[in-house]
């Protein structure tokens, strides 16, 4: 059976003097022994953490950043030591990944050329768009060892323009995309936690980042890491190519939970608490959570997804969407019950 093993990422950055002075993607990838006994122990203490952290609105998965102005960073950081400690046994190793391209040696980077224009942007400019999709680019970092190329990849969603790095990914390995994934996918969510608490530890023992300190802020604990980086080698990898946005939609997670209001973004849907409900049956139907537009969206739309609507309008579009896929379309409410 193949291993598991699940990637997230997240913003490193470090200030002086309310300046910003370090800024670089930081990923993070689990990989898992017995995946079952870990998804129990999980849920287990999810349920724990929530009833005893007076939660209610908790998702099928904890995000730590998702949870700073509803029970603040000081709980949130709590929290997430709670649940990596239940589960450590569960752990069998820790990949990190990060960038290395210091401005004043590289100030700008070229990015497009192919049926698009070429520019030289910026590197802080192309390292704060290399982070919204520094989750592919750490998982392809991570098969660069030959070895890992037959583990299961789980990412959580990300937004970026075609690369040579997602061409060989996708190429070589089996892998699967969770929007959300980090507040609907257990093994996503570690690996969010495991971003999060790198940094934080980093900060708190006055560490660099760096492979020998990120391996000592964890040395104490019974899992293995590795820490690689990424620099200037491999840029025409990492840098986009072209216009053109990555597609995805073989590789995603499925059921897909669609959540479509009339007036409301995604952003405004999970400030209600149907929004957690439909990430708790995404976490049981092993699937993920999604918003809906339907210029962008409907790609996206399989037989057996859900489709929770508001609005009479958005009932009409889900009840059309019905018409051509076999899908389950319900209001928004039906999540509460």
């Amino acid at each position: 059976m193949a291993r598991l093993t699940a990637f997230d990422s997240k913003d490193y950055k470090r200030s002086s003097k309310g300046e910003l002075k370090h800024f670089t993607p930081l990923g993070c990838g689990v990989t898992f022994v017995d995946a079952d006994g870990f998804l129990c122990r999980y849920n287990e203490k999810l349920e724990e953490i929530s009833r005893d952290f007076g939660m209610p609105r908790c998702c099928g998965a904890f995000s730590p950043k998702e949870y700073f102005d509803e029970i603040g960073p000081g709980k949130a950081t709590r929290i997430s030591f709670d649940l990596m400690d239940s589960v450590v046994d569960y752990v069998d190793s820790v990949f990190v990944s990060y960038v290395v391209l210091p401005p004043k040696d590289y100030p700008r980077i070229s990015v497009g050329g192919y049926r698009s224009s070429e520019l030289k942007i910026p590197t802080f400019d192309f390292l704060r768009t290399l982070s919204n999709y520094y989750v592919y680019v750490t998982a392809w970092h991570y098969t660069a060892d030959a070895s890992n190329r037959d583990d299961q990849l789980l990412l959580d969603g990300f937004r970026g323009n075609q690369t040579y790095a997602w061409e060989d990914l996708r190429s070589q390995t089996e892998l699967k995309v969770y929007s959300h994934g980090d507040e609907c996918n257990p093994f996503i969510s570690l690996a969010d936690i495991f971003a999060f608490l790198t940094d934080k530890k980093l900060y708190d023992e006055y560490q660099k980042l760096e492979p020998a300190s990120v391996e000592k802020v964890w040395s104490n604990y019974p899992f293995k890491v590795e820490t690689r980086f990424l620099d200037h080698n491999v840029l025409s990898k990492i840098r986009w190519y072209t216009d053109s946005q990555i597609d995805y939609r073989e590789h995603y997670a499925k059921p897909t939970i669609f959540l479509y209001s009339e007036g409301y973004n995604m952003e405004n849907i999970k400030q209600f608490d149907v929004y957690a409900h439909a990430t708790k049956l995404a976490s049981e139907k092993n699937g993920c959570v999604r918003g809906f537009d339907r210029g962008q969206d409907s790609k996206y739309v399989k037989d057996g997804d859900y489709f929770f609507y508001a609005g009479q309008k958005a009932k009409v579009l889900g009840e059309t969407l019905n018409d051509i896929y076999d899908i389950t379309v319900l209001p928004l409410r039906e999540l509460r019950k």
